[in-house]
């Protein structure tokens, strides 16, 4: 079974990638608003007499356009942060070009270093992002900042706003951060309550026929082995009408305890009901799964019961050439149910003519 630094792993990258293609659904605001909002800026320059740069901030409009849709279609996430870091650099690199040749051109070059840091907070995946973010539309801030000519006074305001503007973009990034990663983790755990036996953490009976089916396609286009190891623990009903429900969920809970930790990453295990569980082994044969089935046992036998010692009944089954996987299960149930009949406490393989 999976490692808990898996699933968090896993669970990191499927946020990611929900959030990616949550974002990409809204770029094509995001892309005409720069643009809308680069052309705004470009014909208020056309009022200031002797406007600079004219024709190149003209071009930079469909390089905007361009970068912007790079961001819808970006095939991951850091290609989806590339492209907003150079749609924002073509924006902020516009007004740079329109600040340039005005009177003050820290103060003119103020609102883009303002209002794009803290427009685009929401839209970093990663902290990583919003960094880059923010260096690509300080770094045409920073000519002005550095020039000799501006005044102490012009300098001070246009800092502090721009540190402000800063401070309160890093924070909104922050929460928004939080705020989304809190809703994902509620969509999962609430996705896991249907796929997830709430007892154990085996899968549900539906979750795992869904990816036995899966394994089962992917076996045979690789012509891999995959066999199902059927359980069911021996006089479970015993247990429960001596000592209570509550002593039936203890040994449940110990036995799902003792599968996980045995199993591999690549085996799949199902409660498939009341007493009953299934184990898929991809690349694994019937004669590996009897071995494995018959050391399951012994390690069993160490979960306390109160009645007496834990045994349970196996039944195996591969999957044979053109059987669906209920066929295969079915087998395994038959093999199982053998097991029971010659005494319980044994494991059975699914004979020729089941």
């Amino acid at each position: 079974m999976r490692s808990e630094a898996t699933v968090a792993a896993d669970r990191k990258n499927a946020y990611r990638e929900q959030t990616l293609r949550r974002l990409q659904a809204t770029a094509i605001e995001m892309g005409a608003t720069a643009v809308l909002g680069s052309t705004v800026v470009l014909l208020a320059r056309l009022l200031v007499p002797t406007p600079e740069h004219l024709w190149l901030r003209v071009l930079l409009l469909p390089l905007t356009a361009l970068f912007a849709y790079m961001i819808v279609r970006a095939p991951s996430v850091r290609a989806y942060g590339a492209a907003c870091m150079a749609t924002i650099a073509t924006v902020s690199f516009n007004s740079y070009l329109g600040a340039l040749g005005t009177d003050q051109p820290l103060i003119y070059f103020l609102p883009a270093a303002t209002i794009v840091v803290l427009a685009t907070s929401f839209f970093w995946i990663t902290l990583g992002q919003w960094i880059g973010g923010a260096l690509a539309c300080y770094v045409f801030f920073l000519p002005f900042v550095l020039d000799h000519a501006a005044s102490r006074t012009d300098t001070v305001f246009c800092v502090l706003f721009a540190a402000m503007a800063l401070v309160t973009s890093f924070v909104s990034h922050l929460r928004i951060q939080d705020f989304q990663r809190r809703a994902f983790d509620q969509e999962c755990r609430l996705a896991e309550l249907s796929l997830t036996d709430t007892l154990t953490g085996a899968l549900s009976r539906a979750e795992f026929l869904r990816q036995a089916d899966k394994a089962a396609l992917r076996a045979r286009a690789s012509a891999a082995s995959l066999t199902l190891l059927y359980l069911d623990i021996d006089h479970f009903k015993r247990l429960n009408d001596g000592h209570g429900h509550a002593a039936g969920d203890a040994v449940l809970r110990g036995m799902s305890e003792v599968l996980q930790q045995a199993l591999r990453d690549s085996d799949v295990f199902g409660r498939l009901g009341g007493e009953e569980f299934c184990v898929l082994l991809p690349d694994q044969d019937e004669h590996r799964a009897l071995a494995l089935a018959n050391r399951l046992r012994t390690l069993l036998a160490a979960v306390p019961r109160p009645d007496g010692q834990l045994t349970v009944s196996a039944g195996i089954a591969g999957l044979r050439e053109g059987e669906s996987v209920a066929q295969t299960l079915h087998r395994a149930d038959l093999a199982m149910l053998r097991a029971k009949q010659a005494g319980r406490d044994t494991v059975c393989v699914a004979q020729d003519g089941d």
